[in-house]
């Protein structure tokens, strides 16, 4: 048997209500279950519009509040609608119309916020784009889309101009400085741009010229909203590295702000720090849902993480969204305040004989810092989200926020853009080890057999399959992965994840592997995940990752890939003490066939996680050398 939130039948209901424009089916109607988010939500009526309407409703009562705060600057949210519908009747006087297709690329000033709500205002799609992805990629992205118009930061346009990949395409450009106060940044930012090439001086791309040509032009049509209607095309590398253009609808994004409701505890008025990027979908959902709760926004443009503990410390903010490796850094930068020459935490550390001696000494070194200086009493709620949290990251950020005053725990979660970001979240004080935390309201859960599609129940591995009021429309122009990404099942779509789960007796989803990883040696499952977190338990070991080799016999095995810590380590010696550690945990299946040492780093991602797959394709690729 399996734990839903609510009854399928329900939601199906209220799908169907949904298309045909009807908005009164309500939470309670659908089944939800109080025991895991409260009653609260029992006459709650599920939002059925655009996001920005949705965020003007939500905004009515507190247009005298803070809305954003930015360099010394304070918008409100009476001035933040004023300049969305400014921004929106210059677009539409120059030519912005209902479904059409615009590239933005911006980082975060209050621009790209008004930029991203103004479109949404007159119905047109927005395509956001990293100004910082390599050239080839950003021309990938245009390509794939074909955009009306570009509107973006100079640097931007400098790398696009120079490809060409702009040519017949209305472009609006701004600089990044457009509202920075500071005069020396400015300059020094403009002197940047003219080396790099990327000054605009065709008056007609400025987005000051567009902006002042449309202030008082009065004859705007506003579409409705129309349930199903593509707002947002959200850009996204996934886990196999194939970027995709992901087609979500404006309300799912209204939707999963809303079930945020039942999750979080902040309120109207709090501040909220800023920090994440629009053109990911956790960074637009958490703005988001941070306007639509009535938040003051503290935006920063400093986003890298080697500034993430400065800003979170200026800022000072009651709610504070980032990914893993901003919390890695948050981390390392306290103690080295504390200690100059403290060394980094090495997080990949799992549960041995070491972790719970390393976190006591951690705690010895808070005893000297400046409590005052270093206070976390005013953080209600951090998030960490993106990409999976490493155990030890939890447990040292968990003792940190503790021992430094802060209310809660670290929150972690599993998202996905192809779900506007939130699937599942994991309140502070719940258990760790691999739980990615319990379904939001409004969505449902799924865990079925990956071959035959047969629904699993509580404590059997299989696949996750999601679906909710934030699932994707599908994939831009890829009908191949649009054929594999959703199922039809008990009269419902769903969202096929690709990670491999289980849940336990709480309902609470613990993470195993992606399934593009797994294979079979034998008759057996084998899931390298499982195998390297087991692994890491090995003081010996500084990293590892476990790819298959084809066996004639047994259709794969499993490879080990290992950096030691001491080079001078008896290696036949670890590989028994590996084969044991395996064999009385995972069985013998997911014990190694072949070992593989480096004295090099192993291959990562570009967000810093290990990346199996160039190792994967050098096995391979010798394979077929020796046939």
């Amino acid at each position: 048997m399996i734990l839903y939130l609510f009854d399928i039948n329900c939601y199906c209901e209220y799908n169907k209500a949904i298309k045909r424009g009807v908005s009164i089916m309500k939470p309670s109607e659908m089944g939800l279950n109080e025991k895991l988010f409260g009653s609260e939500f029992k006459n709650v009526t599920l939002p059925n519009d655009t996001s920005y309407n949705f965020l003007y409703e939500r905004n009515k009562n507190y247009m005298e509040n803070v809305a954003i705060r930015f360099e010394n600057q304070e918008i409100t949210y009476a001035d933040f609608h004023t300049i969305v519908d400014e921004y929106a009747r210059s677009f539409y006087k120059r030519g912005v119309r209902e479904n059409d297709v615009i590239v933005t690329s911006t980082l975060n000033t209050p621009e790209a916020i008004y930029i991203s709500y103004a479109l949404n205002k007159l119905g047109a799609i927005n395509c956001p784009i990293n100004p910082f992805s390599n050239e080839y990629m950003m021309i990938k992205d245009l390509e794939m889309v074909k955009p009306k118009m570009f509107i973006g930061i100079k640097d931007a346009y400098g790398k696009l101009k120079k490809a060409k990949a702009l040519d017949g395409i209305d472009v609006i450009t701004f600089p990044l400085t457009m509202s920075i106060n500071d005069k020396k940044m400015k300059v020094l930012y403009n002197l940047k741009s003219f080396i790099d090439g990327n000054n605009v001086f065709k008056v007609d791309r400025k987005l000051k010229y567009v902006l002042k040509d449309g202030k008082d032009f009065k004859d705007v049509i506003y579409p409705p909203y129309k349930s199903g209607q593509i707002s947002d095309i959200m850009f996204t590398g996934g886990s196999s590295g194939i970027h995709k253009g992901v087609e979500l609808d404006s309300n799912g994004i209204n939707c999963v702000a809303r079930s945020l409701d039942f999750v979080t505890e902040l309120k109207p008025g709090d501040v909220f720090m800023g920090n994440l990027p629009q053109f990911i979908a956790f960074g637009k959902l958490s703005l988001h849902y941070a306007l639509c709760k009535n938040l003051e926004v503290g935006l920063t443009l400093k986003g890298l993480p080697e500034f993430f503990k400065d800003e979170l410390y200026k800022i000072k903010p009651a709610g504070a969204f980032a990914g893993p490796i901003q919390w890695e850094h948050f981390i390392n930068d306290v103690f080295k305040e504390i200690d100059p020459n403290f060394k980094k935490i090495d997080f990949t550390l799992s549960k041995n004989e070491s972790y719970i001696e390393y976190l006591n000494q951690l705690k010895k070194i808070l005893e000297n810092c400046n409590r005052e200086k270093l206070s976390l009493d005013f953080l209600k709620m951090a998030v960490s989200g993106g990409e999976q949290l490493k155990m030890f990251t939890e447990l040292v950020m968990n003792m940190l926020l503790e021992e430094l005053g802060a209310s809660d725990n670290l929150w972690n979660g599993l998202g996905m853009t192809e779900m506007w970001a939130p699937v599942a979240v994991k309140k502070g004080k719940k258990s760790s080890d691999h739980v990615v935390g319990t379904i939001i309201p409004f969505n449902n859960q799924m865990v079925i057999d990956p071959n035959t599609h047969e629904e699993l129940g509580i404590g059997e591995k299989g696949l996750l399959c999601v679906t909710g009021p934030g699932m994707m429309i599908g994939y831009h122009n890829n009908e191949e992965e649009n054929s594999k990404a959703f199922i039809v099942k008990n009269n419902q779509k769903w969202l096929v994840t690709g990670d491999i789960v289980k849940l336990n007796e709480k309902g609470e989803i613990e993470y195993i592997d992606r399934l593009k990883r797994c294979f079979v040696c034998g008759i057996e499952n084998i899931y390298p995940q499982q195998i390297e977190d087991k692994l890491s338990e090995i003081p010996e070991i500084e990293e590892a990752i476990v790819t298959k080799v084809e066996d004639n016999e047994l259709q794969y095995v499993p490879k080990y890939h290992i950096v030691l810590r001491d080079k001078n380590c008896n290696v036949k010696s670890l590989e028994k003490k590996i084969d044991n550690l395996i064999k009385s945990t995972l069985g013998e299946s997911s014990m190694a066939r072949y070992y593989e040492f480096y004295d090099e780093p192993l291959p990562r991602t570009a967000s810093g996680k290990l990346d199996p797959k160039p190792l994967q394709e050098k096995d391979i690729k010798i394979k077929k050398l020796t046939k």
